[in-house]
């Protein structure tokens, strides 16, 4: 579980990194739901990224914006949160396939999209919800939605009728609303345009992000496209 966690937020700084840019990354801090697991400090983590040659500026204790399971066994989302010098991430990156565990911190936004299927199957079957209905139930449960629309999830779908159309309802809601979302059943949304907001301060000029997750053979970022990276 924890493995699959870093798969879908590590990601590569590709081209020119500018002097003093600085990212956030993190690392799981090995607690476990119902276990007495031995657990990783912010100090303990950094530890590890100078080790590697990693410059490291702060640490400090937060938890995974999203839901995880609390089943027994399962991680506790409690990360060890810390700002590393761009460069130096880049370079460890290169040396280091899995970097050490650790994974790019994305999630200190105002605002974030999130998304549920709308329903709707191939050969008009299936019943698509709008938008308008959808955001009801987000604003009935007190969640303000600042903005919406309609997207795909960029994956190729097996033809046939009653098969998924992968078309998504996406709502930008603030990022304190979002367990009361994934309450709902709503999914947090990260898209590759997020992942070029990882540079801290930001910056004029970005390289762009790439994720680990392949995409699907054939596909490429169209018109409502959403490139998600899970």
């Amino acid at each position: 579980m924890a493995a699959k966690l870093f798969l879908v937020s590590l990601l590569f700084l590709t081209g020119a990194v500018q002097a003093g840019e600085t990212i956030r990354v993190y690392q799981l801090d090995g607690s476990i739901h119902c276990r007495e697991a031995e657990s990783t400090g912010p100090d303990q983590a950094a530890e590890v990224l100078k080790k590697a040659g990693v410059k490291v500026l702060s640490s400090s204790s937060r938890t995974v914006p999203f839901a995880l399971p609390g089943a027994c066994g399962t991680p506790t989302g409690k990360a060890n949160v810390l700002v590393v010098d761009a460069d130096d991430w880049k370079k460890m990156t290169g040396k280091h396939t899995d970097a050490p565990g650790f994974g790019v911190w994305i999630f200190d936004r105002p605002l974030v999209e999130v998304y549920k299927y709308d329903g709707s199957l191939q050969c008009q079957r299936g019943s698509e919800t709008s938008l308008e209905d959808m955001a009801r139930e987000l604003s009935e449960n007190g969640i303000e939605v600042k903005s919406s629309r309609k997207g795909t999830d960029g994956r190729v779908h097996i033809s046939m009728c009653g098969a998924s159309t992968g078309r998504l309802n996406v709502y930008s809601i603030a990022t304190e609303s979002l367990p009361a979302a994934q309450a709902l059943g709503f999914e947090l949304l990260v898209t590759r345009k997020m992942t070029g907001e990882i540079a801290v301060p930001p910056v004029s000029r970005r390289a762009p992000a790439l994720s680990r997750t392949p995409r699907s053979p054939g596909t490429t970022p169209g018109k409502g496209a959403i490139p998600k990276l899970w």
